[in-house]
């Protein structure tokens, strides 16, 4: 295993000279500063715009790279003392914008501006903040993805033209974090996105962006002569809420309520550094996670973290096991605090951040090498200590700490580095390497008393034993335009658990080997663009069992008239149990495209053999899964959607399930949401109305009902109510 790890990075090494692609000279946007607040209309009509600079001239990107865009866009900034003003004039036939009103963070395929801010200059943050056409708002950060969950504080306004659209910001300096100093380093960009009659969608950007190269703040513009407000310590942000719940349990005729006070405040001790303390906060998000099948699933499921409390500074938090990393933080494992503290903060290049919370409902993840399993601990008091060091071209150095202690006895402790290195534009690299220590309760020995599972000489049960573990995390990239090259390697030793995050697996070598081709078609008469990909796994344990050899080959076809095919096989022998599966084979098909401007679909099947998991000793079969989805515009305030996902596994089990919402946004801030679920393979339907008032990112409304029904053999086959839930959540920002 050693040798042929060694052989392959000799050979990814062989791949990266230390030559690459330069970017052409960035732009530069000189800002004026004006002494009287602008009336925020949408308008343009203070005469102070007429001497802001212009930024015009844009090109498109990803499949377009390069070329000019279709439609002209300008932007200008000003700013004062409280706020920056960015103001999009966007140029296009009035009949051909395309927007709506719906909730913020969700433009339904809309035409869209935005302004891509980073106030360091180093990548740590960079914040994106837009709007469509209609006002409806969008924010989050920007770079590697674009993560919607961070909010922020803004006034947008916008008005419809005889040439097109304008839209108007006015974001407080108090909502952004920078340093202090009159020596600014802020990049920043302007995007616009918009559909053309071919329903393909175009991204156009001011200054020119490449694909291939990962640095995103390399390839921003400069934001010359802004200074911004020194902030001070002070304007405390209060967010009081109260949450009140009924709910009824038809089976047993049993009904209950409760009436939650909480207090949110959030106070900046500088323009950098942030303290937010929860005093018995609601942690539940208001949206339901949408139902899964987990039938054949031995591993504990991923969902994604929806409460707000988490969203800022949360970048500092976060590890992409797909470069390599080992996830250390899961703010999921924080699931019912009745205190929680937050600290963030900046020096220099140093990002810094603490998380501690005191939780009444603590599950524990515990990976083992062929599953994974949530254990409820009790109480526990969680402890997050996070500090990254930006380096050129957005490298990065860091570590992280996390413990946790539960009451009934026993802790874990587990801490990392991590170092992420891009010495050319085009080239990445990431190494983590972590360790973790458990002593188990012995106050708990019922917990896993009937399970067999021994690992260096331990047991599953938790019997009081200290246990200690290892990971190492490595990934090399190479990216262009047109290839990309990859290696992955992941390393856990059969020990290693995470006091606070999401790592399923241990007791495992993990290695992904990778190469990509994308080609572009300047005049072929369907194909705009394809991309192939083959990719190789290879999987052992610390026993030196090969667990897994895999094989992928990967296409994607983009055709003129924005429809996407995707074709995919696999092959692959796999050890599961010590039961060996050889020859395995899968194909999966799918389709996605626009029929109109208003219906979006998507569908495909895949088949091929699979492993019957949760038998004792288990079994493979032939299995199929055929799935569908319909959006479908219903106006310019109403949108509805459906999901079909159907699974069979020859002589196990086959199902169904089905996934409908639909929404119905009366202004930008008040909408209602309606969704219905149904599982077959648990005959239950689930029907959630949620009306939602929100004025700004943090004052909100819900009031909401959640309905559990169930059937016998069929859809609606004796057709019963199992339970009810009426709940009201209204938060306020003072």
């Amino acid at each position: 295993m050693q040798k042929r790890f060694l052989s392959y990075v000799l050979f990814i090494g062989l791949l990266y000279p230390q030559s690459f692609l330069d970017l052409t000279s960035r732009p530069s946007y000189d800002i004026n500063k004006i002494d009287t607040p602008i009336t925020l209309d949408g308008q343009l009509n203070e005469s102070v715009w007429q001497s802001a600079q212009i930024a015009t001239g844009f090109t498109d990107t990803n499949v377009f790279q390069g070329e000019p865009a279709a439609f002209k866009t300008e932007v200008k900034l000003l700013y004062d003392d409280s706020n920056l003003y960015v103001a999009f004039i966007a140029y296009t036939p009035p009949e051909k914008i395309r927007t709506s009103l719906s909730k913020r963070d969700n433009l339904n395929g809309d035409d869209w501006v935005a302004i891509d801010i980073d106030l360091f200059g180093d990548e740590s943050l960079i914040y994106g903040i837009g709007a469509n056409p209609s006002g409806v708002q969008i924010d989050g950060r920007s770079g590697f993805r674009f993560d919607t969950s961070l909010d922020l504080i803004f006034d947008v306004e916008t008005s419809t033209t005889d040439y097109g659209y304008i839209v108007e910001f006015a974001i407080p300096f108090s909502s952004l974090r920078y340093s202090v100093g009159k020596n600014q380093n802020w990049r920043i960009n302007f995007n616009r996105g918009y559909t053309t009659d071919d329903e393909l969608q175009h991204k156009v950007v001011w200054a020119s962006q490449i694909q291939g190269i990962e640095c995103q703040s390399c390839q921003m513009a400069f934001l010359n002569g802004i200074e911004p407000p020194k902030q001070g310590a002070g304007n405390i942000e209060y967010i009081p809420s109260l949450v009140a719940g009924y709910s009824e349990n038809f089976d047993d005729n049993s009904t209950s309520d409760n009436v939650e006070p909480s207090l949110f405040v959030k106070y900046p001790v500088s323009s950098v550094d942030l303290l937010e303390i929860a005093i018995n906060p609601d942690f539940s998000q208001i949206e339901s996670d949408d139902i899964q099948n987990d039938i054949n699933t031995v591993n504990a499921l991923r969902f994604k973290e929806r409460r707000p409390f988490f969203s800022e500074g949360a970048e500092l938090f976060k590890f992409h096991s797909e470069r390599g990393y080992i996830n250390l933080f899961y703010s999921r494992t924080i699931n019912d605090p009745s205190v929680a503290v937050k600290y963030t903060g900046k020096i220099g290049k140093t990002s810094y951040g603490v998380i501690s919370a005191i939780d009444e409902s603590s599950p524990l993840l515990l990976p083992f090498e062929e599953s994974s399993t949530i254990v409820q601990m009790g109480e526990s008091t969680s402890n997050i200590l996070r500090v990254k060091h930006m380096l050129n071209n957005a490298s990065s150095i860091g570590a992280i700490i996390t413990n946790r202690t539960f009451d009934e006895g026993g802790d874990m402790t587990t801490g990392g580095i991590d170092f992420h290195y891009h010495p050319g534009k085009n080239l990445h690299l990431t190494l983590h390497v972590t360790a973790s220590i458990h002593n188990e309760p012995d106050s708990l020995s019922t917990i896993f008393d009937d399970n067999p599972y021994t690992f260096d000489n331990h047991t599953a049960k938790f019997d009081g034993e200290k246990i200690t573990g290892n990971a190492l995390g490595f990934g090399l990239s190479k990216m262009t335009r047109t290839d990309v090259t990859g290696l992955t390697v992941r390393l856990r030793s059969p020990g290693f658990r995470t006091s606070n995050g999401f790592e399923t697996n241990n007791s495992t070598k993990w290695m992904k080997l990778s190469k990509g081709k994308q080609i572009f078609y300047d005049n072929h008469p369907r194909l705009l663009a394809s991309g192939h990909k083959i990719s190789t796994v290879y999987k052992t344990n610390y026993d030196g069992d090969i667990k897994k050899q895999e094989f992928e080959f990967n296409n994607e076809f983009v055709f003129l008239n924005g429809y996407v095919l995707q074709i995919g096989t696999e092959s692959e022998n796999e050890l599961f149990r010590a039961v060996q599966f050889d020859n395995m084979f899968d194909m999966n098909i799918s389709v996605t495209g626009k029929l109109n401007a208003k219906t979006k679909i998507h569908g495909g099947i895949a088949g091929g053999d699979t492993i019957i998991r949760y038998l004792d000793t288990p079994e493979q079969t032939d299995a199929y899964g055929i799935w569908s989805y319909v959006e479908y515009k219903i106006s310019d305030q109403a949108s509805t959607g459906i999901g079909t996902q159907y699974e069979d596994a020859k002589d196990y089990y086959d199902g169904f399930l089905i996934n409908s919402w639909y929404t119905h946004s009366f202004t930008s801030k008040l909408s209602l949401r309606t969704k219905i679920q149904y599982s077959d393979f648990s005959h239950s339907w689930f029907i959630e109305p949620l009306l939602t008032y929100q004025p700004n990112a943090f004052s909100a409304l819900y009031f909401g009902i959640n309905e559990l029904l169930s059937t016998e053999d069929s859809m609606f086959s004796n057709l019963t109510e199992s339970e009810r839930q009426l709940f009201v959540k209204f938060q306020y920002l003072f």
